[in-house]
């Protein structure tokens, strides 16, 4: 049997890496970026939808543990962040993906953007096509690191202001309910929720070792607000470093010049 036809719940990065070659963008309205509407715009149509609801951390383990078989969990952050630490049984599907111009990419690094500056995962429909199969009456929940709230009433008007209820994870699912999904969910809180509130359990290689020996609070700080060292984090530390010294050597000029 081919390694691509295991069990949707088991992660396959290797068969994604290779449909994400051979696939095509779908033709959605895009949830993120250009041509993508205002949240408001997105958040109405999720909830005339009846499509997309909430799930909890039960449904996640009922599905990863195999308990339920016709649905998948799916992470929707950068391959990245994924590797540096996931719920076991969770596939990866990003929803962002670093710029494919090299320097808008590069930009991203030197503000500390991990991974560098992103945009839409232009394939990301026909990903998820791969990773379900096309059962598409089958239940589909996205995690992400937010989470998201369509219980929280939009902002109408002025895009300068975050909405508590946004996130990637449902602008992925607006893409997805255009698609044909039927029933897609996702988690109050993320990932946080489902760890810190639901136990469910959480592995890493490449950092298990160093969020097992530190306290709680600053293990929760470095997987949530993404923290963990990365290469790409770099160059920013390193801009934010010249700017402190250059700050204190102005400020030193000008408390000399004081008489």
């Amino acid at each position: 049997m081919s390694a691509c036809t295991t069990s949707p719940i088991v992660a396959n990065a290797h068969c994604l890496r290779s449909s994400r070659r051979n696939v095509k963008a779908g033709a959605v309205v895009p949830g993120k970026g250009p041509g993508s509407p205002r949240w408001y715009e997105i958040h109405e149509e999720l909830v005339s939808s009846s499509k997309v609801r909430e799930a909890t951390a039960d449904d996640v383990q009922a599905i990863i543990s195999g308990r339920k078989r016709n649905g998948v969990v799916i992470d929707v952050r950068q391959s990245l962040e994924h590797e540096e630490w996931r719920i076991p049984g969770t596939m990866n599907v990003p929803y962002l993906v670093p710029f494919e111009n090299p320097l808008r990419r590069a930009s991203g690094y030197f503000l500390s953007i991990k991974g560098g500056l992103k945009e839409r995962n232009k394939t990301f429909v026909d990903e998820m096509d791969v990773a379900t199969s096309m059962k598409k009456n089958n239940t589909v929940i996205l995690v992400d690191l937010r989470g998201g709230d369509l219980d929280i009433e939009p902002n109408v008007g002025s895009t300068s202001v975050s909405d508590a209820g946004d996130s990637n994870a449902l602008r992925a699912a607006y893409e997805l309910v255009q698609s044909g999904y039927r029933d897609v969910r996702y988690i109050k809180g993320g990932f946080r929720t489902l760890i810190e509130e639901g136990s469910l359990p959480w592995e890493s290689e490449k950092y298990g070792g160093l969020l097992e020996r530190v306290s709680d609070g600053t293990r929760q700080t470095l997987m949530y607000s993404n923290l963990l060292p990365d290469p790409s984090l770099a160059p920013g530390v390193l801009v934010q470093v010249f700017a402190l010294l250059v700050l204190a050597v102005l400020q030193g000029g000008d408390s000399a010049a004081i008489p």
